[in-house]
């Protein structure tokens, strides 16, 4: 297994330190940490270069705040010039990791996403049509992230020692101990493994694929399972015969609590038949067709309902509810919804 040396140097140059403040800039320039950050970037960036090369670089403080769409979740955001840190750190050894992730991870990964993980769904669906599926989500998985494990396993790939201290220093930022649990054979001390990285964070997302990378490779080589495919921390397997489905997911469940001290949700895993419909990235697959989810109509509604109350009362202009209406139909453009956009449309809207 080769494993990547002299990468820190790379990380604090300059010219990679700016290209993580236009990376994290983007789309931010009206925030005030930013705003502050790009009217002395220069000086700030070498003032982070120093700190970095010397050793004495302190991750900050985060802000915290909840969003509850589509569901409730507690985000942390890291100031400004951390993620900058964070882009730099990515910008050199995401590509390492990249070329030993599986194809059918499909978050949070270029040339991925929602839309390629329906896809592979569906032509899933179409072969194992008579079929069953296999669909799992894992308990607390951001919550639950142990730093340790994480740690050695980062560690399997870069040797330079200052990347890893980099990256435990940024683990070590944010730690979670609501949803520390006991698993078979822990001592007195377990329970106060560090555990938890922050949902928001650029390095969570690619901390997030390397961890759960482990599963995706025991999967594919040990259980030798070819129709696999997962999405953050949901996951799907397909195959002919729903006994072994289970008996596949037992192993999967014990591989998860001995190596990396995770559990599957008591209640989001299911085998179902295939031609039942598939509940994934935001849409119903099925053997034929794709469906838009029923609650994601009725969010629409909702939401349209409440924007046109606000038109009436004049606090937004009619190009605010002309967005929402675009997303919504960019969404169901992947769906085979045309009526029932047409039919919502006409109803809700116009």
């Amino acid at each position: 297994m080769k494993t990547y040396k002299r990468l820190y140097e790379r990380v604090c140059t300059f010219e990679n330190l700016y290209s993580a403040f236009l990376k994290a800039a983007r789309g931010k320039s009206a925030r005030l940490d930013c705003a502050g950050f790009s009217y002395g970037r220069e000086r700030e960036l070498i003032k982070l270069q120093e700190e970095l090369l010397a050793g004495t670089y302190r991750h900050g403080t985060y802000r915290e705040f909840t969003v509850r769409d589509p569901k409730v979740r507690e985000v942390k955001a890291a100031p400004f010039r951390d993620r900058v840190v964070h882009h730099a750190l990515c910008n050199i050894i995401e590509p390492i990791f990249e070329a030993r992730f599986i194809p059918d991870s499909f978050a949070c990964r270029k040339g991925k996403g929602t839309l390629a993980a329906l896809e592979r769904c569906r032509a899933h669906a179409r072969h194992f049509h008579a079929g069953y599926v296999l669909k799992a989500d894992i308990s607390k998985f951001f919550y639950s992230v142990d730093h340790a494990i994480m740690l050695s396993v980062l560690s399997r790939h870069i040797a330079d020692k200052r990347v890893l201290a980099l990256m435990a220093a940024i683990l070590a930022s944010s730690e979670d101990v609501r949803f520390r649990a006991y698993f078979p054979g822990d001592d007195l001390f377990a329970l106060q493994r560090p555990t938890g990285i922050p949902i928001g964070n650029l390095t969570s997302q690619l901390f997030s694929n390397v961890y759960l990378g482990e599963l995706d490779h025991f999967v594919k080589q040990q259980l030798l399972w070819k129709p696999y495919l997962r999405y953050m921390d949901d996951f799907l397997l397909f195959g002919a015969d729903k006994q072994e489905l289970w008996a596949v997911l037992f192993r999967i469940e014990a591989f998860l609590a001995e190596k990396l001290r995770l559990r599957v949700h008591p209640v989001k895993r299911s085998v179902t038949p295939v031609r039942s419909g598939i509940d994934w990235v935001g849409y119903m697959v099925l053997p034929g067709r794709v469906r838009v989810r029923r609650r994601n109509i009725i969010r629409f509604r909702l939401r349209n309902r409440k924007l046109r109350a606000l038109l009436r009362s004049g606090r937004i202009a009619v190009a605010d509810i002309g967005q929402s209406v675009q997303s919504f139909c960019a969404y169901t453009s992947h769906a085979d919804a045309a009526r029932l956009t047409r039919e919502l449309l006409e109803r809700e809207v116009f």
